[in-house]
């Protein structure tokens, strides 16, 4: 079984035109060094779609699609990766070539295939099973579900039997049978063995009304199961597989995408049954997260699909507990267009016992008024702290300054950091700071120390207005001799941004940079934030990673056209991925070419060293000011001095 080499894939990236690809589905107007339209991937009625021919790469500023001419083929229509490149290898008259496969590789496709078989087979016959079982086909109808509504969903039914799969797959006592399916979560190996020392398998399933789990391409990847009488646990789900896992995937997207587009929201509830029964009420845009927590993959899919999302959560304790789950995972990807609301429903009602009781109107009434996700933020970050006392205005703001660091720079946080600040009887500037969001300038001293050659703020709580200038560790006459301590000099903050921008649109030119520039650029982004740090070292890791093309006739490496939209996919699976996306989307209006990426490099290390000569410069003073400055430096500080002059 062969592979396709990535040096083809290069290679066909910067063959074709991403113009050309997206221009024959999405109707593109030329918009400066870009192209835009509608986005394909969601409704909008104002172009939010970038296409950029420099980067060959696509970006909506809406839904947050991006991706290379590769990815756009996926997901627009819907085919593989194998047959997207074959596609587009034809459309460029070339010949997809393969390279062996490892045995490891061969081993992990073949899984995923078998277990993608296996999966769709229980299905089947758990729908079959279904119409045989006029127990559980009552329980769905004393729900109020239609069998149009189950045959949407794909509902089916697990007898209940040990081996009942069996009848499709075979004999448990069949090892190569049974690991299948233990990978796939249908079947359970008990520890315990008998007397002929034969583990116990049988299924997983057993008496349930089953809810097929798919991926976005309507693969059935896992299975829930909701208990018919009085037993726990109520629902019951896959484990995590090779194909499942609960954290990347939503109960419902695939069935609800129309309706979520035709809506113009997405709404999010805590079970199986709530999305079924939500769909034959007249809410098919509704979704269900799996028995965990609301994630930030689970946002970013949905926010992919629409601009507004409601989370409907119970009253109770343990609902209040997954929304602030879910205010979390919102924050980081939240931008000035998106709205995010929290419904909590009164403690005796589920959203679909709601609807049955008060009407679907009455259902879009409370849906309309749910709690706007600033409103939340003040209630989680204020709740059970006393805002009449000092004590409970500090506690508030130590609740506060996660969420807000957690959030871009987005006039949402500005107006939410605000109304924190006039609730706790506080000013937005003391707020920020305190937060770090911003460097409050020191106070300007009317006698501030000037240090030779450059000028210094001075500490105003030191300062003496009776003294001789002179040379940094001269003290005046008759004055007792004192420290002088001078505030060494800050980084720009735009310097360590300005660099990431660079690298991000430019990788080669980061796997270029040596070890000194590399120092320089992480103390840059250390002075501005640790998050910053954490970036700029992953950034710097990942542009290691990059493949250069070797140049022809004695001619240096270099990087094709389509270097940008393969090192953001690159990007796109690291644990920054969303910090990532930040950059990008300030990026894909640049029209910054290689040789300004190498001057804007050039120009800011320079600016980085002079920075750090100054430190040192700073450094030295403070130890001829405290009589510890030895006589190298001394002198180190005279050939500081004078290169500085120089810069």
């Amino acid at each position: 079984m062969a592979l396709i080499p990535q040096s083809f894939i290069a290679d066909l990236l910067n063959r074709i035109d991403i113009v050309d690809v997206v221009g024959q589905h999405v109707k593109l107007k030329k918009a400066g060094a870009n192209y835009q339209g509608l986005c394909p991937f969601h409704q909008e009625k104002s172009p939010s779609f970038s296409v950029s021919p420099t980067k060959q790469f696509y970006h909506c500023f809406g839904c947050g699609a991006h991706g290379s001419a590769i990815s756009f083929m996926m997901e627009y229509a819907g085919l593989g990766y194998v047959d997207t490149i074959e596609e587009l290898a034809r459309s460029a008259g070339l010949t997809v070539p393969r390279e062996e496969r490892t045995a490891n590789d061969v081993a992990r496709l073949q899984q995923t295939m078998a277990l993608s078989e296996v999966m769709s087979s229980a299905a089947d016959w758990y729908r079959q099973q279904l119409k045989q079982a006029p127990r559980a086909v009552e329980y769905l109808k004393g729900r109020g579900l239609t069998g149009e509504i189950a045959k949407r969903y794909s509902l089916g039914y697990a007898p209940d039997g040990w081996q009942g799969l069996e009848a499709v797959f075979g004999t448990y006592a069949n090892d190569e049978i049974a690991k299948t399916l233990l990978e796939g979560g249908l079947l359970i190996q008990s520890e315990q063995t008998d007397n002929q020392q034969t583990a116990r398998r049988y299924d997983r399933f057993r008496d349930r009304i089953m809810f097929p789990i798919r991926n976005p391409k309507g693969q059935v990847i896992g299975f829930g199961g909701r208990i018919l009488d009085q037993g726990e646990p109520k629902y019951l789900n896959s484990p995590e597989t090779p194909l499942f896992s609960k954290g990347n995937t939503l109960y419902g997207l695939f069935e609800a995408r129309q309706a979520i587009r035709a809506q113009e929201y997405v709404l999010v509830c805590e079970g199986y049954m709530d999305v079924v029964a939500l769909a034959q009420l007249g809410f098919p845009n509704a979704v269900a997260t799996l028995g965990t927590a609301c994630t930030a993959n689970h946002v970013r899919m949905l926010l992919r699909q629409t601009d507004r999302i409601v989370f409907s959560f119970d009253g109770d304790a343990a609902g209040q507990r997954a929304a602030q789950r879910a205010l979390e995972a919102c924050l980081p990807l939240m931008s000035d267009d998106k709205e995010i609301r929290f419904l909590f429903l009164p403690t005796e009602h589920d959203p679909d016992s709601y609807v049955r009781a008060y009407g679907a109107p009455a259902f879009e009434k409370v849906i309309k008024e749910a709690m706007s996700l600033s409103s939340f933020f003040f209630k989680i970050v204020s709740q059970e702290h006393e805002l009449t006392t000092p004590e409970g205005r500090a506690h508030t703001h130590h609740a506060a300054k996660p969420l807000l660091l957690s959030m871009p720079p987005i006039a949402l946080r500005s107006q939410i950091l605000r109304e924190v600040a006039i609730r706790t009887n506080s000013t937005p500037a003391e707020l920020e700071s305190f937060c770090g969001l911003t460097v409050a300038p020191a106070p300007v001293q009317g006698n501030a120390y000037v240090s030779h050659p450059q000028r210094s703020n001075a500490n105003p709580h030191f300062g003496n207005a009776n003294r001789t200038p002179g040379a940094p560790w001269q003290s005046a006459k008759g004055a007792t001799k004192r420290v002088q301590p001078i505030a060494p000099p800050q980084a720009p903050t735009d310097l360590a941004e300005q660099l990431l921008r660079v690298l991000i649109q430019f990788p080669h030119l980061g796997k270029s940079l040596d070890t000194n520039k590399r120092t320089l650029a992480l103390k840059a982004s250390k002075l501005r934030s640790e998050k910053a740090f954490a970036l700029m070292q992953d950034l710097l890791a990942q542009c290691d990673l990059v493949e250069l093309i070797p140049g022809e006739a004695g001619k240096p490496p270099s990087v094709g056209a389509g270097s940008f939209a393969l090192f953001q996919e690159q990007l796109s699976r690291s644990e920054f991925a969303p910090l990532y996306e930040v950059l990008r989307k300030r990026v894909m209006g640049s029209d910054l070419d290689l040789e300004g990426a190498m001057a804007d490099l050039e120009g800011s290390f320079k600016k980085l060293e002079l920075t750090d000569l100054k430190q040192e410069m700073t450094d030295i003073t403070q130890k001829i000011s405290g009589g510890t400055a030895t006589d190298q430096d001394r002198a180190r500080y005279r050939e500081l001095g004078e290169r500085l002059k120089f810069n």
